[in-house]
């Protein structure tokens, strides 16, 4: 097995490992052991949930790189890198809509999760659909967009809006709209998500085509 390959391997054991320590978060009173750290609003647990994900993130772009750069591509790669991806962005977005701001105010609606997952099935069925047929879809630029804009919100929504929870406009101690702000990130990124999966859909429409190729 080649380096990228175990960078893509990586990545699946990051994941499994973000997500066996945010669950941590779920055991009743887990605030003794994991009270939030000073009056940054998020805890320890949401800290290293942030960083493992930033890292695997960051080990989506070195892999791809060392495998065009160095002629290491591989079915083995061309297969898990797609599939490493969308395990992590995926689990983080699902563990994410348990987050809600002390009033209950999720930091991430559920109905923008089911969005960003449906779509990324709809354009996994239709590349499925298109390498039977022996054709390659093209990434567009709002695919990329998507990819960026999410790697930037899901961290903030793991420390809890951190940096806005301190935007105090009504000298609250602790901004009360943070949950405003991390939806309409995220909502921006499930725009041009969606988006390119339209485009993606419009670009490819010959692939759904009985007999079409």
């Amino acid at each position: 097995m080649n380096t990228p390959n175990k960078i893509t391997i990586g990545r699946f054991v990051m994941t499994f490992l973000m997500i066996l320590i945010y669950c941590l978060s779920f055991i009743p009173g887990s605030e003794s052991f994991a009270p939030n750290l000073g009056t940054t609003g998020f805890s320890w647990i949401d800290l290293v949930s942030a960083v493992i994900f930033v890292l695997a993130a960051v080990s989506d772009s070195i892999d791809g790189h060392m495998a065009r750069s160095r002629n290491l591509v591989t079915d083995f790669g061309k297969f898990m890198d797609p599939l490493a991806d969308k395990f992590l962005v995926d689990s983080a977005l699902v563990l994410l809509t348990t987050k809600a701001t002390l009033d209950g105010n999720f930091l991430l609606f559920p109905l923008i999760t089911v969005l960003f997952i449906g779509r990324d099935l709809a354009v996994d069925g239709l590349r499925m659909v298109a390498t039977s047929k022996g054709k390659v879809l093209a990434a567009n630029v709002y695919g990329k967009v998507k990819t960026v804009l999410q790697m930037i919100v899901i961290p903030i929504i793991f420390l809890n809006g951190f940096p806005f929870n301190y935007f105090d406009f009504q000298g609250l101690g602790n901004f009360q709209y943070t949950y405003v702000i991390t939806n309409v990130l995220a909502a921006i990124a499930l725009v041009a998500s969606l988006v390119s999966g339209v485009i993606y859909f419009i670009q490819n429409k010959d692939v759904l085509k009985e007999g079409g190729k």
